[in-house]
């Protein structure tokens, strides 16, 4: 387990945000997804305890975590 260097908290992994569209497809009655079209403008990585970004780069979170 590793600490978050912002809050100090023990942390197991990390919440990642990414940007993107959703697709969907709709009957009339209700959506049913499909499909994720992400488009990278957003990518962090963020403590689950205190919601800071500490990552927006794949590689440096995964590098914390292990």
């Amino acid at each position: 387990m590793v600490k978050c260097p912002k809050c100090g908290e023990d942390i197991k992994y990390l919440n990642h945000f990414q940007s993107g569209e959703v697709k969907y497809t709709y009957d009339g009655k209700d959506y049913t997804q499909i499909d994720i079209l992400p488009d990278n403008a957003v990518l962090d990585y963020e403590c689950p305890e205190c919601s800071e970004v500490l990552f927006t780069d794949e590689e440096k979170a995964t590098n914390f975590l292990l």
